[in-house]
């Protein structure tokens, strides 16, 4: 017995979930048990309360009560009748005597069942005969008035005698031979005292059951509410959470239950944005591969028509450095350090300012050969930024394929790069197709080209004016 005590104290909260599962009924659970066990011992102390104080209260109702026609022993009207009746009878010489006491019965005739005599006479107040109520020898009657006394001890003998049972008072009254004296007992305060002791008890059975009744009904309607959280849980509604019910069993196993909703839900939810970044991943990355390809393409067209030459060569080279960048971006193609994801710190390293202006040269001059008109204001540049290559390609090929995308060729591209203040600034500007019918807009380019400016500690920011021109700010720190 000691160890399964001790082993019950032991228990943490995640246990108590195997006792809820075991056959015991609720009030052999531990804590429970305890709160069911201080309940009785209250609804006891207060039916207890609630008897002793209505019981208390009986006499007061008695008073009342009395006033009802038929409900009390009228006194003088039994005085009055008593005495004529005197005057026709012998009082028996002895209470013996057989042929006198018989003669002598009639005289009780008058009195209702709820009434008795005693009768003595001479200066020795010798007993010659009586009268019992007929009511005493009703076995309920003595059962109900047995139990009263019992169960009250008394306690109201100096108010009703015999608990509120009997009443009693003397009379004398004349007969025909002699003087005697009369002890009328009275047994009306029962109409009322065995019906009184009856609703007390049950005032008292009333107060008894009303605090187990009220706990059970609280513990039924907190398993009432758990089973509904676990049919919504079910049915897939994990957004209303578990209210508190306290620190027993059916309170821990409410709170865990709610940690469990609480814990799926985050995990779907994880689920859903993974999903969801995985989408935007591809759709990112495929968008990133469009803008090299696109250029690798224009490349390989001039070089098939044969256009200029003299710069074949660097045509060429062009076209191998695209296919690396291909290369590069379909090695990331899985890593998630961008967009749609936590942000990751990538491996910076110094890259020169002039490394940076020719990368932006570079796509200048594919513009250029796209047909696009542009301008470029290029103020003198040393130093470096803290970068990585290949997150900054896909930057400006992100920048640049909008302007292949949005731009009016008949309007210039403006590049301007410049360094004021430890910043490195790149602003790009161009003029935007007035008709953009069949052209799809989701800006997954700007998006992923912001998030690379972040990586790298810096800004980017665009603004369209009036649907016509549209500007990105590009900015770094320098070291």
């Amino acid at each position: 017995m000691t160890k399964k005590v001790k082993f019950k104290k032991k228990r943490s909260h995640s246990n108590h979930l195997t006792a809820l599962r075991g056959k015991n009924p609720l009030w052999k659970i531990p804590r429970i048990r305890l709160q069911f066990l201080v309940t009785i011992l209250l609804s006891f102390m207060l039916a207890v309360g609630g008897f002793s104080l209505t019981w208390h209260m009986m006499p007061c109702a008695w008073k009342i009560a009395r006033h009802i026609p038929g409900m009390d022993l009228d006194r003088e009207t039994l005085k009055t009748e008593l005495t004529e009746r005197a005057k026709n009878y012998d009082l028996p010489s002895s209470k013996n005597n057989k042929q006198e006491q018989a003669a002598f019965k009639p005289f009780f005739d008058c009195l209702d069942s709820y009434t008795g005599i005693a009768i003595y006479s001479g200066s020795e107040r010798y007993f010659r005969t009586q009268h019992t109520a007929d009511i005493v020898h009703s076995k309920n009657w003595n059962f109900f008035t047995n139990m009263i006394f019992q169960i009250t001890y008394s306690n109201y003998a100096s108010v009703l005698p015999l608990n509120g049972i009997e009443d009693y008072f003397q009379i004398e009254v004349e007969f025909k031979n002699e003087t005697g004296e009369l002890y009328v007992s009275s047994f009306h305060n029962s109409k009322l005292t065995i019906p009184w002791f009856l609703f007390s008890i049950g005032v008292a059975l009333f107060l008894l059951l009303l605090l187990p009744l009220l706990f059970l009904r609280k513990k039924v309607q907190d398993i009432g509410i758990l089973k509904d959280h676990i049919l919504q849980m079910s049915g897939g509604d994990l957004n209303h959470p578990i209210a508190s019910m306290g620190n027993d069993e059916l309170g821990v196993l409410a709170r865990e239950l709610d940690q469990m909703r609480s814990t799926l839900y985050t995990n779907i939810q994880q689920e859903v944005e993974s999903r969801r970044a995985n989408q935007d991943l591809i759709t990112a990355m495929s968008h990133d591969l469009r803008t090299p390809l696109t250029i690798l393409h224009g490349y390989l067209d001039i070089l098939a028509l044969g256009r200029n030459p003299e710069q074949q060569s660097e045509y060429v080279r062009r076209c191998l450095q695209k296919t690396e960048d291909i290369q590069q971006l379909t090695d990331r193609m899985f890593e998630y350090s961008l967009v749609y994801e936590p942000p990751q710190s990538p491996l910076l390293v110094p890259i020169p300012l002039k490394n940076v202006q020719h990368m932006l040269s570079e796509h200048l001059d594919f513009l250029r050969l796209a047909g696009f008109q542009t301008s470029e204001t290029i103020a003198p540049l040393y130093g470096q930024i803290e970068g990585d290559e290949t997150s900054l390609k896909r930057l400006f090929q992100n920048l640049f394929s909008n302007v292949l995308k949005y731009g009016d060729k008949s309007e210039p591209v403006t590049l301007q790069i410049s360094q004021k203040n430890d910043i490195f600034q790149i602003i790009l500007s161009n003029a935007v197709k007035k008709d953009l019918t069949g052209i799809e807009s989701n800006r997954i380019g700007l998006k992923s080209a912001e998030k690379i400016a972040k990586m790298h500690h810096g800004t980017l920011t665009f603004t369209q004016k009036d649907k016509t021109l549209f500007l990105v700010e590009v900015t770094f720190p320098l070291p």
